[in-house]
């Protein structure tokens, strides 16, 4: 597994991490690390599909990251 395909995969369980977390009650929508988990998994995957010329995942993880830093944004304001 190269340096590439590993910041994928981090990003891939990050992400999927929070999702599972919320999905099971564990977390709620509104907590830090639900949205720094989208925020951090979104970048990481955005970072991947960027290198790998995958654009129509460029734009959804994007969007994703803009997203979550609002969020996080609005939050701790």
């Amino acid at each position: 597994m190269n340096g590439l395909e590993f910041i994928g995969w981090l990003g891939a369980i990050i992400l999927l991490l929070g999702f599972a977390l919320n999905l099971f009650n564990k977390i709620n929508t509104e907590s830090t690390f639900y949205i720094l988990s989208n925020l951090i998994g979104s970048f990481l995957l955005l970072y991947n599909a960027f290198q790998n010329n995958a654009y129509p995942f460029v734009t959804v993880n994007f969007v994703w990251v803009i997203f979550s830093a609002y969020k996080l944004f609005r939050k701790n304001k």
